[in-house]
């Protein structure tokens, strides 16, 4: 099971997790946005295979700037500001012991992740409108069987040559328009995947926002992006 950007949302996760799966691989980013990252955190800790840093995880572990997108950046600044009381020491080192990218291989298949490119580890915006030339660019021209990103909240896969690259779309915060939680899974065995959607309890999601001591417009825009699959 693949899985990216769950941003503090534990119900979705949870929902995600209650799949069955062999191998949990995750493609970064736990924290900021949703109201419990340092449930998120411990879950990830505890039950991740392989694992790789995102940029707002290097945010928080390292006390810098997540450098996302300007339409999201004022409203990560801010709720990871806020979270900062939740997450423990043990919470930053485990951040902070987090890879940029790995290779790893499961059952003989090659595996090559990262959340964003291997140009730019933690920034880079590969969309699913990239070209195919620049996609193979962005990864380095890996000869790895699958290679996972994430960091766009945008699902995608492409096959070129001997590759598969996938982006699993985000767990805890969708963009793409679509509230479902999103996430992938390989089989190793005949080299064949799928991008999922799953339902979560969404609602439940919107009441430990609402009982956060935020200001209210953050809270509205929280809750807008998850009901609305991104869009505020």
């Amino acid at each position: 099971m693949v899985i990216s950007d769950l941003h503090g949302n534990y119900d979705a996760l949870n929902s995600i997790l209650s799949e069955d799966f062999d191998y949990l691989i995750v493609s970064g980013d736990l924290t900021d946005y949703g109201p419990e990252p340092h449930l998120v955190i411990d879950e990830i800790k505890n039950k991740a295979n392989f694992a790789v840093m995102g940029n707002h995880d290097s945010a928080n572990g390292f006390n810098i700037d997540c450098r996302c997108s300007e339409k999201f950046h004022d409203l990560s600044v801010y709720t990871r500001d806020y979270y900062k009381k939740f997450l423990s020491d043990e919470h930053i080192k485990f951040l902070r012991s987090l890879p940029l990218f790995k290779n790893f291989e499961i059952d003989g298949i090659k595996f090559t992740m990262v959340h964003a490119s291997l140009e730019d580890y933690l920034y880079d915006y590969v969309l699913p409108s990239v070209s195919d030339v620049d996609l193979i660019k962005k990864f380095k021209n890996s000869t790895s069987d699958f290679v996972i990103f994430g960091h766009t909240h945008l699902p995608m896969w492409r096959k070129l040559n001997s590759t598969i690259f996938i982006n699993p779309g985000s767990a805890g915060q969708p963009r793409d328009g679509n509230w479902k939680a999103s996430y992938a899974t390989i089989n190793t065995n005949d080299k064949s995947f799928n991008i999922k959607r799953i339902k979560y309890d969404v609602e439940k999601t919107i009441k430990k926002i609402n009982s956060l001591d935020m200001k209210n417009d953050i809270k509205e825009l929280l809750i807008n992006i998850l009901m609305k699959g991104g869009s505020f």
